[in-house]
């Protein structure tokens, strides 16, 4: 898992914000069920993103949670930062306390710094938007719908074979 699971929720609940019609607020409650999380605990992620200005919550009978801004104006660093501070902007692999620079490179500079470009470079240039609606195996760009590129193993198989010993 790249990211903690707090801010995996965040992002699937933003996602999910993000296939809604703005003018309707939803329910944290209902937020959970659509997402499958407990709803004591998306309560608390919605909290956050709500205290870091991404989120709207109204009380009320026409209350809920709602997006701040369009899905096109929120970034995924946004939505990942309130949860994983200075992890969400990598440094240096084998220092981490140290900026990641090619003057005074770390042995791993060159590998890491090619994955620690594409990994920021992806969560500043993807918005809410590009992954609105939350269904797996989706990107959308604008409205049009893609799929992201196979990774090679599937999900929850290991590409690992294990013979006897």
């Amino acid at each position: 898992m790249i990211f903690s699971a707090s801010a995996t929720h965040a992002l699937r609940a933003m996602a999910s914000l993000a296939g809604r019609e703005p003018s309707q607020p939803v329910l944290g409650r209902d937020l959970a069920k659509r997402i499958g999380l407990p709803s004591h605990y998306l309560a608390k992620v919605l909290a956050t993103l709500a205290r870091s200005g991404l989120l709207t919550a109204s009380r009320g009978a026409k209350g809920g949670y709602r997006l701040a801004r369009r899905p096109d104006r929120i970034q995924l660093f946004d939505v990942v930062l309130p949860f994983e501070g200075q992890r969400a902007r990598p440094g240096c692999l084998l220092r981490p306390d140290k900026p990641c620079r090619d003057s005074g490179a770390c042995s791993a500079h060159s590998a890491w710094g090619d994955m620690k470009r594409t990994f920021t470079d992806f969560l500043e240039k993807t918005t809410v938007a590009d992954i609105q609606g939350g269904e797996p195996g989706f990107l959308t760009k604008g409205s049009r719908r893609v799929r992201p590129p196979a990774t090679g193993a599937r999900r929850g198989r290991s590409t690992v074979r294990r013979g006897r010993a």
